[in-house]
């Protein structure tokens, strides 16, 4: 759990912040794309994922409303969006 914080912590330091609209269910974000889906980093639950009105995905760090978190990035360093 610790590990995650902090990675979670490195991300807000590292990535801009991501703001959604109304929160997300329990399960989660539907229709994930999979590009997303392989930029989780390892550890990191699906479940933490939120997506903004543009498409891009981010990593939830509270549940708050609306809901904020930093953004996803792939591999490249780019911010995974729905295109």
């Amino acid at each position: 759990m610790l590990k995650n914080i902090g990675f979670i912590g490195l991300g807000l330091a590292l990535a801009g912040c991501v703001e959604t609209g109304p929160a997300v269910g329990p399960q989660g974000l539907r229709d994930v794309s999979p590009a997303a889906l392989a930029a989780l980093p390892p550890g990191i639950d699906q479940s933490f994922l939120i997506r903004d009105s543009n498409g891009c995905y981010g990593l939830a760090v509270e549940k708050t409303e609306p809901q904020r978190g930093v953004a996803l990035l792939d591999a490249s360093g780019k911010q995974v969006c729905d295109v």
